[in-house]
């Protein structure tokens, strides 16, 4: 029979680098991107000749932009000083809200061009520095210029997270009105005008049925003003299907996509639609 001690020596250390390796995939999981790595990726180097795009400015502080101001567009102007003609080929940026227009036409040296980059502040609220990345024919893959634009966006003053459905310009809290029960009811949404003009907002009430009424209010919405559909469900007035659409007008859309749906409870409704569901 084995000593004690000898099982003791023998099995502790292999337990022990059994558990070593057994914490190696853990290990395994993480990977450590380098300094120089996310350097090259921020600022990747130049191409090879690029000091022929010499630009006024490379970096455009914006100042303050309302994220309800819309989009604002920047120009960034430079000058061929090399002495073969540059075309930009294409352009990279850090962010889609960020978009830049360009010539495409070779530049001859001596002469100018410019690069329009134009933000869209909507929901990007707070700060932002956006690079934009210049290839030409110069280098297909290392930039020939880096632009940047740098600023802040002043979060919008409506609240446009609570209204999470949209026709058109109109924001909705729901999209949805349910009806249950035998008794006469009425139901609301309330509802945000997310754009920059005013809305005149009509209801389409030629197909309702007898028993559904439906009505905006107020008639025009001020930009940044709240207002609420209404739909009254009185059961007494007639039978309705399961499903109905009430087609909101004013929204600059057409009916099939400017309809909220009022549902009622197939239970109570003596007039169940077989194929509308």
């Amino acid at each position: 029979m084995l000593h004690q001690g000898f099982i003791r020596y023998v099995l502790v250390p292999l337990g022990t680098a059994a558990a070593l390796v057994a914490a190696r995939p853990a290990r395994g999981q993480f990977h450590i991107v380098p300094r120089e790595r996310l350097d090259s990726m921020a600022q990747p180097a130049l191409a090879h000749g690029a000091q022929a795009m010499r630009f006024d400015r490379t970096r455009i502080e914006t100042g303050p932009i309302g994220e309800d101001d819309g989009p604002k567009s920047f120009v960034f102007t430079w000058r061929n000083n090399g002495e073969t003609p540059l075309v930009i080929t294409r352009v990279r940026t850090t962010c889609g809200c960020a978009v830049p227009t360009f010539d495409k036409r070779p530049v001859k040296p001596g002469e100018k061009a410019s690069v329009t980059v134009t933000y869209h502040p909507k929901g990007h609220p707070g700060s932002f520095a956006r690079k934009i990345f210049l290839f030409t024919q110069l280098d297909e893959n290392a930039p020939t210029a880096t632009l940047e634009l740098a600023g802040e966006v002043i979060p919008s003053a409506r609240p446009t997270y609570a209204y999470p459905y949209a026709r058109g310009n109109l924001l909705l809290k729901q999209e949805v009105i349910r009806f249950t029960g035998t008794a006469p009811a009425a139901e609301s949404i309330e509802c945000l005008n997310g754009g920059n003009d005013t809305l005149r907002i009509g209801i389409d009430t030629r197909i309702l049925p007898p028993c559904i009424r439906a009505e905006f209010s107020p008639a025009e919405l001020l930009p940044g003003a709240i207002g609420e559909l209404t739909v009254r469900f009185d059961p007494a007035a007639g039978r309705a299907p399961e499903r109905i659409p009430v087609f909101i007008r004013g929204v600059g859309l057409p009916p099939g996509k400017s309809a909220v749906t009022v549902r009622i409870d197939a239970d109570n409704n003596e007039s169940k639609t077989v194929n509308n569901k």
